[in-house]
């Protein structure tokens, strides 16, 4: 009983620490994103988790499968480095909070790959999840406190959640037996120097770092989101898979988006019926589609 009180509790904690980490970085993209550009939040986020996760990488290394290279700079890319520069773009022109519902839509692409690739199968509840999910994005597009507007600045998100999908598909397939550390280590290292020589030889980054007002600030929140967001919540995240499963993990998707709202209200970001409305449909397909029968 002890045991199972104890992993009861570590897999709370787990599953607090992933939404609340998660759900913040998309306030952080923002404030970062009034200094700099979205190339340079996006690039030197991963920067940051390469910086912090190196040391764990060289000690974790021998862990990882020979011959497996390819597959974990795919990781890395699908996973971090163009998800980064995707949602640093899309938080430089919508709302945080949107950003953080939209992210909720990564399980029901998860599904919808595994379907078209992989050849799983599904039944007519989680299909009907997948359509609720996928309205409820639509809505979130379309809907705008003014009226009806398409809101193109959405679809980056929307890039980002299938690459996401198409990264826990990878994943499940080729390293479902690789410590958490050691993967989540290996990809972020793998994309780490494109990153660097990205924010060194492709933006103004050193020059807006010693010219413009609040820079300093401005990079203490992408190393929130590098060491945190980008580092330590892949780690405890993969952990917590491990310890509770993949049906309490995906709770953080229903958890998430809270977080991100909660932010996005404290900074003045509105919050209609049309976004609530979307969020209800996105969280509604994601419900269907992990509910047991």
């Amino acid at each position: 009983m002890k045991t199972e009180k104890s992993i009861r509790n570590q897999s709370i904690l787990l599953l607090l620490a992933t939404t609340l980490i998660w759900g913040t970085s998309f306030i952080l993209i923002k404030k970062a994103g009034q200094v700099f550009l979205p190339l340079e939040v996006g690039a030197l986020r991963i920067v940051f988790g390469f910086i912090f996760l190196l040391p764990a990488f060289l000690l974790q290394r021998k862990l990882l499968p020979k011959k497996m290279w390819r597959w974990i700079l795919l990781s890395g890319l699908l996973g971090s480095f163009i998800p980064s520069l995707l949602f640093a773009w899309a938080g430089s022109k919508i709302d945080s909070s949107l950003s953080g519902m939209l992210n909720a839509t990564t399980p029901l692409f998860t599904v919808l790959i595994g379907i078209v690739f992989f050849r799983q199968k599904f039944s007519g509840r989680q299909w009907a999840g997948i359509i609720a999910g996928l309205a409820g994005a639509l809505s979130l597009g379309l809907l705008q406190p003014h009226g009806i507007e398409v809101n193109a600045f959405v679809l980056p998100v929307v890039l980002a959640t299938l690459l996401y999908a198409l990264n826990v598909n990878l994943l499940k397939s080729k390293f479902s037996n690789v410590p958490p550390l050691a993967l989540s280590s290996a990809t972020i290292v793998a994309v780490g120097p494109a990153a660097l020589v990205l924010l060194l030889g492709f933006t103004d980054f050193t020059t807006r770092l010693f010219t413009l007002p609040g820079a300093l600030q401005a990079i203490g929140y992408v190393a929130i989101l590098g060491i945190f967001s980008t580092a330590i919540a892949l780690v405890l995240f993969n952990r917590l898979i491990q310890i509770a499963g993949p049906l309490v993990a995906s709770s953080v998707t229903y958890m998430m988006p809270v977080v991100s709202v909660m932010w996005g209200l404290v900074d003045g970001e509105p919050m209609g019926a049309g976004r609530i409305f979307g969020l209800f449909g996105i969280l509604a397909g994601v419900y269907l589609v992990n509910r047991k029968s």
